[in-house]
């Protein structure tokens, strides 16, 4: 499974200027390693987040079929909205928006691995089914 994720930049520069810090979207198949690589913790983090440190998760969207409907979301979510829209993303701005978004517990939860991830969005799906059968 891939995800969409949408991360902030929590520096203290930004705070003490009294701004909220840059947004950043990518896609991986598992978010929690993605955020830890984004913060320096492991190897891989990006060029530009490097020096905007720490990161901290605001969005998850999907799942998605593969790494092509992952990069097409992405590009579809980072063309439409900027900033904080990056977390209010919904079916009516693409198709290709899949999931819960900023109520996803990965926000909450940036250690929760990847096999947590899909059993959180199964179990989330379970409850869907069963309050529209409802």
């Amino acid at each position: 499974m891939w995800w969409v994720y949408v991360i902030q930049s929590g520096r203290l520069s930004y705070a003490a200027a009294g701004r909220s810090g840059p947004y950043y979207v990518g896609s991986t198949t598992d978010p929690a390693r993605r955020l830890r690589q984004h913060n320096g913790e492991i190897k891989g983090g990006g060029k530009y987040t490097g020096s905007l440190r720490p990161w901290e998760p605001r969005a998850l969207y999907g799942p998605y079929a593969d790494r092509s409907e992952a990069m097409k979301a992405e590009m579809a979510l980072k063309r439409g909205k900027k900033g904080t829209g990056r977390t209010k993303w919904s079916s009516s701005d693409s198709k290709w928006f899949r999931g819960i978004g900023p109520q996803h517990p990965w926000v909450s939860d940036p250690l929760m691995g990847a096999q947590e991830i899909e059993r959180s969005h199964r179990a989330l799906e379970h409850k869907m089914v069963d309050n529209t059968a409802t």
